[in-house]
């Protein structure tokens, strides 16, 4: 089967990192395409893996006649079956005009804009998203609860969790490396939040817990990993607090696993957006545990599980009792490293994502080709 993938990130973002875990574990049953705006970061990684890329001159995430005709352009030429969006509207409107199967993935969970509150916006928008697309990918539950206020029914969505790859083994001698490069002794107990520096993300909640961790866990360091708009106002947080010293901006990491060898506590402060997320599935593959805010889709990452602990969105207070509480129990810390490693095994592989991904692509051949 030809699958046509669009995403709209110029840079490495989650979904991308998603798209290449799934390209990376379809089976050769699944031939894909990635169409992505000209520029973009993504396009090296994809060359990497040998995936053939076509660049876009137009917007694929804004509607326009320019858009959907060059989105179209690719289908044809591509011969796609199936067109996989990623946040490109122009994507799902050239794949319904060429009939070909159309389905996107809905990454995120932000509750519905005040402006859909009007009920005649409501059925106008319902019903475009009903027309275009045949499936939506939910990657949680919250997600799937997303959609549907949105106005996707619930026969056509379909959820699949984000899988990641395991973090790959990191010798003793690139460890220390790493240590040196950002100035981290081998007694530092270091906690991180590994997310892009938007407000969504919620680092200020993290900076603010950091002070009141110090407190408790006077040899605690504090990686804030990723970049984005907010990086300047956050480094006048640091500065306000008295941080400096003690919190470390890594920018961009193009290889993740040397910080997740490094992590003692793997946090997430999401405030938005947040599903399921792959920062945490990483890190539970490394045997990180988690401690992430209750927002969105964070619950479930961690269920009943002891793989992690949450805490109130926003409440740094209780962010840092928490992350305390494992730093100062080196038996609860042991006994969640295993569990998370677990939970990543049974729940978080990127093998299984593509497996149910794979199926639902044939489920929606199948189908196609009924009628």
């Amino acid at each position: 089967m030809k699958v046509l993938h669009v995403i709209s990130d110029q840079n490495i973002g989650g979904a991308g990192v998603l798209l290449c875990n799934l390209l990376r574990h379809f089976d050769a049953s699944v031939e894909s395409v990635v169409a992505l705006p000209q520029g973009s970061a993504l396009t090296a990684r994809l060359d990497s893996m040998g995936v053939l890329c076509v660049p876009l001159l137009n917007p694929c995430d804004r509607l326009s006649a320019a858009s959907v005709r060059e989105v179209g352009r690719v289908i044809r030429e591509s011969g796609a079956e199936l067109v996989h969006a990623n946040a490109a509207i122009a994507a799902r409107v050239a794949g319904k005009r060429a009939g070909v199967g159309v389905l996107y993935t809905r990454h995120c969970c932000y509750p519905p804009a005040r402006w859909w509150r009007f009920p005649p916006v409501r059925w106008l928008g319902g019903a475009c998203n009903r027309a275009l697309c045949d499936c939506a990918i939910a990657t949680a539950e919250a997600a799937a609860s997303n959609l549907h206020a949105y106005g996707i029914p619930t026969h056509k969505i379909r959820v699949v969790i984000n899988g990641s790859d395991a973090v790959r083994a990191v010798s003793d001698e690139e460890l220390a490396a790493v240590r040196r490069q950002y100035g981290i002794e081998a007694s530092d107990y270091v906690i991180g939040i590994c997310a892009r520096l938007e407000r969504c993300k919620g680092q200020d909640t993290f900076l603010k817990a950091a002070k009141r961790i110090l407190e408790v866990v006077p040899n605690a360091r504090f990686l804030i990993v990723g970049s984005g708009s907010h990086e300047g106002e956050l480094r006048r947080t640091c500065r306000e607090l008295g941080l400096d010293d003690r919190v470390i901006f890594t920018g961009f990491v193009r290889d993740m696993a040397p910080v997740y060898r490094l992590l003692r506590i793997n946090v997430n402060c999401s405030r938005g957006t947040e599903t399921s997320c792959l920062s945490l599935s990483e890190g539970m593959s490394a045997g990180v545990p988690m401690v992430a805010s209750d927002y969105g889709g964070n619950p479930a990452m961690i269920g009943k599980s002891l793989a992690g602990f949450l805490f109130r969105t926003d409440d740094d207070a209780m962010l840092a009792r928490v992350v305390c509480r494992i730093a100062t129990n080196p038996s609860l810390e042991a006994q969640m490293r295993v569990a998370a490693r677990e939970r990543y095994e049974q729940r978080y592989t990127a093998a299984q994502m593509a497996e149910q991904v794979t199926q639902l692509y044939r489920d929606m051949l199948g189908q196609k080709n009924k009628h």
